[in-house]
């Protein structure tokens, strides 16, 4: 495996060493964005900022280390609109879009998803339901039709692999795999130790049969770059 997405509340540096430790090539920094200031969540100016401790991170460990990616976790509102300037996230390798607001209504959400899928300023779309194990049920939506329009728009769709979460479920998975989706594997994690949680992601992936070819991380840096490169090019 190639990578593993992050919250690096931890610092750059300390997620990067430990990044290097488990043998990956690189690692994105994934903080929540400004909508969501409870939970830490950095605006562009502090974006720009870490953008230069990643570059001196990268700039250090040149040849020998992991390669630290600027991302964020952009917070999308109930109509999959993103809360950070796009200019400022058209300078970032990645970004993920996550729902944080209305997530204990029982009503259907599927337009709520659709509307996400097509924000052009994402690659990702993050922790799909907002399930919290033993908290919250998570968001009901008509799965397949969601993950087959993320396949149509070459969109992918993540397993965070949090424990309290595992979002996407193996049942989930199991659709999502028939539709062809791409899978993001992450681990949301704060600190250095909790990059194992990757394990989880990767266990429910294989149990759900995901083609290691559909799973982002899997992809070399290069392969990546390819990719959001190629969704990026269609809003031109």
């Amino acid at each position: 495996m190639h990578t593993v997405w992050s919250d690096g509340s931890a610092g750059v540096a300390e997620m990067a060493a430990a990044a290097h430790e488990r043998g990956y090539e690189y690692i994105a920094i994934t903080d929540h964005s400004k909508g969501l200031k409870i939970a830490g969540g950095i605006d562009e100016k502090a974006l720009a900022k870490q953008a230069r401790e990643i570059a001196a991170v990268n700039k250090a460990s040149r040849g020998s280390g992991v390669t630290v990616l600027r991302s964020i976790e952009m917070n999308l509102n109930p109509r999959g609109e993103g809360d950070m300037d796009p200019k400022a996230l058209a300078r970032l390798d990645i970004v993920l879009g996550a729902f944080h607001s209305a997530l204990r209504t029982k009503a259907d959400q599927t337009s709520r998803y659709l509307a996400a899928l097509q924000n052009p300023d994402i690659q990702i779309l993050g922790h799909p339901r907002g399930r919290i194990y033993n908290f919250r049920m998570g968001l009901k939506a008509d799965w397949p039709r969601v993950f087959a329009q993320a396949a149509k728009l070459d969109k992918a769709v993540e397993i965070d692999s949090y424990p309290d979460r595992q979002d996407l479920n193996l049942a989930l998975l199991k659709i999502a795999r028939k539709n062809g989706v791409r899978i993001s594997l992450g681990t949301d994690s704060h600190h250095a130790h909790q990059l194992e949680f990757i394990e989880l992601g990767l266990a429910a992936a294989f149990k759900a049969h995901i083609p290691p070819d559909r799973i982002l991380n899997f992809m070399d840096l290069a392969g990546l770059r390819a990719w959001i490169a190629k969704l990026r090019a269609r809003r031109r």
